[in-house]
């Protein structure tokens, strides 16, 4: 019987597998909102290895749903933990920033945190070993015997379907779902890069212009933050039915001409990246 030689790219899945399992582990003993973000991270990694195997296994047409369909909800509440955790950071960097305190909206973010942390652990809870079992099982079969030419074919095509959809208008004026799409588009390429490095494969871009997309990552993380904490600030002071204290009223002006400036920044370096480097 001939033993199929495993990929290269198959270790990179392999420690970011066992690092996400072991985060797993530790939330279904005790949630804690910062291990939650680093397992939603390594979710990310392994939603993007199963989407390039399945770019490469093309003829299993819902491999992807059938590798990562399972932990789906569970993203999504992760997700929300991280966006109520960023909301909550935010809010403290404002109230030493303003020397001002917002108990009533401390409360507001303190009650919205408990509960989606709640919602989290019980995904958590509820989540079968053999979702992590048939997981590992299914990327390890699927990792056997791929050439680098497959690696480089199925990297490449994904890398051009971001960067086509990445054509950048200096005039378009960047919304969270536009921010929210590029950031995650950078995410997948950077990751695809370092898999072709894994396989042997060069990177497609060189050094500098990895560079410029992990500046425009972190900052379109800020952006994305600061839209976060304006979206849930003002839904919160719509609800209430007295009327808004003057120092929510100052805390608005001042969210959003944060968020003015970090649009200004962010058309700058989209424009830089996708138009004169890219373009």
């Amino acid at each position: 019987m001939q033993v199929q030689k495993i990929s290269p790219i198959f270790q990179p899945f392999d420690r970011q597998y066992t690092e996400a399992k072991s985060l797993f582990d530790s939330l279904a003993k005790m949630f804690k909102s910062n291990k939650s973000a680093e397992l939603e991270e390594k979710l990310i990694f392994l939603e993007i290895y199963v989407d390039l195997l399945g770019r490469i296994h093309f003829q299993e047409a819902k491999l992807k749903f059938k590798l990562f369909g399972p932990y789906k909800d569970l993203f999504r509440a992760l997700k929300k933990a991280l966006h109520i955790r960023l909301i909550h950071q935010a809010l403290a960097q404002l109230q030493e920033k303003t020397g001002q305190t917002y108990a009533s909206y401390e409360k507001q973010v303190a009650k919205d945190k408990k509960s989606i942390y709640a919602e989290a652990y019980e995904l958590i809870m509820a989540t079968p070993v053999k979702v992590w079992e048939n997981l590992y099982r299914e990327a390890f079969e699927h990792s056997q015997s791929l050439t680098p030419l497959m690696v480089n074919t199925a990297t490449t095509q994904i890398i051009n379907e971001e960067l086509a959809f990445f054509k950048f208008d200096s005039e378009t004026k960047l919304e969270a779902k536009e921010i929210k799409d590029i950031y995650e588009g950078l995410q997948q390429i950077i990751t695809l890069e370092n898999l072709r490095i894994a396989s042997g494969l060069n990177a497609t871009f060189t050094n500098i212009i990895h560079e410029h997309m992990q500046e425009l990552s972190k900052l379109l993380y800020r952006w994305y933050q600061n839209h976060l904490i304006l979206q849930h600030l003002t839904f919160s002071l719509s609800d209430r039915e007295d009327p808004i204290n003057e120092k929510y009223v100052e805390l608005i002006k001042k969210i959003r001409s944060d968020k003015k400036k970090l649009t200004a920044k962010a058309v700058s370096q989209c424009k830089h990246l996708f138009s004169d480097i890219l373009g």
